[in-house]
């Protein structure tokens, strides 16, 4: 849900209210190695918490007896992403519609600049891309010419999904205030057939 965090006034302008843009992580199930689901138990609340997992018997599953249920397959760990196969050729402006973004320079041979400037042109690369060995977060990525350099954005979120929830939100928040309105403004002689005595 989007939420607002500040307002502010541009003067000579108006009022703004600001509402970031977040993006849902998703939380995978923690399983034994017979799929059976285990549970967080928090050992010391600091941060970074301690913690175990359990099964439902309130039984310590040691961490290498721990697994992740990614999409009906268990695994421990994913490795970062070394080699793309599969990618698409897309128009550059598709960036725009990540609503997180980081940004990197690219450095590459000349053999495959001139193969990315004859197959690729003025689009763009688009693949999936896992960044790290820790965790189980995958991004979005790109990789395109911005004035002359090979760069890769990546990231998530998808901003079209984010404007219809953002509007549905305004609507919903609109739908609410006119019932108030409607409530307070309403005569009692108008409603004296709802009015139980």
């Amino acid at each position: 849900m989007v939420r607002k965090t500040q307002s502010i006034e541009i003067v000579g302008v108006g009022n703004f209210n600001i509402y970031p843009i977040k993006v849902k992580e998703v939380d995978y199930n923690k399983v034994n190695s017979e799929g059976k689901i285990l549970n967080k138990k928090i050992l010391e609340p600091s941060i970074p918490a301690k913690f175990i997992y359990v099964d439902k018997e309130n039984n310590e599953v040691q961490k290498d007896k721990v697994f992740i249920d990614f999409n009906g397959l268990k695994i421990q760990q994913i490795k970062r992403t070394d080699k793309i196969k599969n990618f698409e050729i897309v128009d550059k402006t598709e960036i725009y519609n990540l609503t997180e973004s980081g940004l990197s320079f690219l450095d590459t041979d000349e053999t495959t600049l001139n193969i990315f400037n004859e197959k690729i042109q003025d689009k763009a690369i688009t693949f999936k891309l896992k960044k790290s060995t820790i965790g189980f977060n995958f991004y979005r990525a790109y990789i395109l010419k911005l004035n002359g350099i090979l760069v890769m954005i990546s990231g998530k979120g998808n901003l079209s999904k984010a404007i219809e929830e953002f509007k549905q939100m305004n609507i919903n928040k609109q739908e609410k205030t006119e019932i108030i309105i409607q409530k307070v403004e309403v005569k009692a002689d108008e409603i004296e057939d709802l009015i139980q005595i």
